[in-house]
C-alpha cells in the first residue's frame, strides 16, 4: 500500500510503500477514502510536542479518516465489507494517512447516511472535542437554565462544531472569530459574534458561565469574563492552563483542560445530530494525498474556517 510517511521530525512528509496491514480481533481494516488535519498532526510531525507527543519513525501521521471496510478481523461482527465508516484512530501512533488502515471497534462507526467522506474524515477529533469539552468539562447543561458559553475560535475545526452542539444543548452562544467568517459563525447558531481583532472587542458583554477556548487563549484573559462558578475550558492546554489550575482550589472560577478520549459511543452521538441537521461539518478546503505538506500549510496558517481534508481516491 501507499502511505505518507515521514523519516524525522518535519513537515515534508514523502510516499511510499508500506507493507498491507492484516486486521487483529477487535478491528477492522479500512481502506482509506479521506482524512482530516487537526494542529496536533503537523504538532507530533514538527517535534514541538516531545517529550509529552513523540513519533517512532518512519511514521505515518494523522488520526481522523473516512472510507470503506476492506476486511474484518477474526471474530468481528457488526460490519460488513464494503461499508462506510470512519474513526479518530485511539492512542498516539498516527496511521491515518494511508490506503489501507487498522481500526479497533472501540472508535469506528458506520458513517450516517447523506454524509460523504469529507464529511466524516472531519467530524472525529474536532467533533468529540466539542462534544466532551462542552458537556464533560464545561458541564453543559449544568442546571436546567440556559447557559451563556463562549466559544473562542468559533470559525476553526473545533469551534464550528462547538457552536453548533452548544446551540443544540440549548445553550446561548458567542462566537469569537474575525470579521470575515462573522457570517458563518451567525448561520451556525451563534446568538452575537465577537470580533477579536476591534479594540475593545469584549467590552459590554455578560459574563458567561462557560468560556469553551479552542485556540489556545491565556485563562487569565478571560477569568473576568466568568461568573462565579464558571469555567474556563482549554481544548488547546499550555502551561498556563496547567499552570492557573493548581490554584482552582482558591477560586470559584475554573480552569480545566480537555483532554480529548476517542470513543464510538460519542462518535455515534456526533452522527446522530448531523442526521437530525443539528450539525453540519465546514470543508474549508480539500488536498490530494499527495499534498499533505500544503495541506499542513492551511492549518498551520491559522485562517481555515472549518475542516482541511486530505483525499484518498
Amino acid at each position: 500500500m501507499k502511505a505518507m510517511i515521514l523519516d524525522s521530525y518535519g513537515l515534508e512528509p514523502r510516499m511510499a510503500e508500506r507493507p498491507d496491514p492484516t486486521p487483529a480481533a477487535n478491528e477492522v481494516l479500512v481502506r482509506v477514502r479521506a482524512t482530516s488535519v487537526n494542529p496536533i498532526d503537523w504538532k507530533q510531525a514538527s517535534g514541538k510536542y516531545r517529550p509529552i507527543l513523540t513519533a517512532s519513525f518512519p511514521f505515518v501521521p494523522a488520526y481522523d479518516l473516512a472510507g470503506e471496510v476492506e476486511a474484518l478481523g477474526p471474530g468481528v461482527t457488526g460490519f460488513t465489507k464494503g461499508q462506510r465508516v470512519h474513526t479518530r484512530l485511539s492512542g498516539k501512533n498516527g496511521g491515518a494517512n494511508a490506503e489501507l488502515v487498522r481500526a479497533g471497534l472501540d472508535v469506528l462507526r458506520a458513517m450516517p447516511e447523506g454524509m460523504d467522506f469529507a464529511q466524516a474524515a472531519g467530524l472525529p477529533l474536532a467533533g468529540m472535542t466539542a462534544l466532551q469539552g462542552l458537556r464533560d468539562v464545561g458541564g453543559i447543561p449544568m442546571t436546567g437554565a440556559t447557559q451563556r458559553v463562549l466559544v473562542i475560535g468559533a470559525s476553526g475545526g473545533v469551534g464550528h462544531l462547538a457552536v453548533q452542539l452548544a446551540k443544540s444543548m440549548g445553550a446561548n452562544v458567542t462566537g469569537v472569530c474575525s470579521a470575515k467568517n462573522t457570517e458563518l459563525v451567525r448561520r451556525l447558531g451563534a446568538a452575537a459574534v465577537i470580533d477579536y481583532t476591534k479594540p475593545d472587542a469584549y467590552a459590554g458583554v455578560a459574563p458567561f458561565d462557560l468560556v469553551l477556548d479552542c485556540v489556545g487563549s491565556s485563562p487569565g484573559d478571560f477569568l473576568d469574563k466568568l461568573v462565579a462558578g464558571g469555567r474556563f475550558a482549554s481544548c488547546v492546554p499550555g502551561p498556563a492552563v496547567f499552570g492557573r489550575m493548581a490554584l482552582n482550589a482558591l477560586s470559584s472560577k475554573k480552569v480545566l483542560p480537555v483532554l480529548l478520549s476517542p470513543n464510538a459511543t460519542d462518535l455515534g452521538g456526533l452522527d446522530d445530530a448531523f442526521t437530525k441537521k443539528q450539525l453540519e461539518v465546514v470543508i474549508d478546503s480539500t488536498f490530494p494525498a499527495e499534498q499533505l505538506a500544503e495541506a499542513w500549510k492551511r492549518s498551520v496558517s491559522g485562517r481555515a474556517a472549518g475542516k482541511i481534508v486530505v483525499t484518498w481516491s
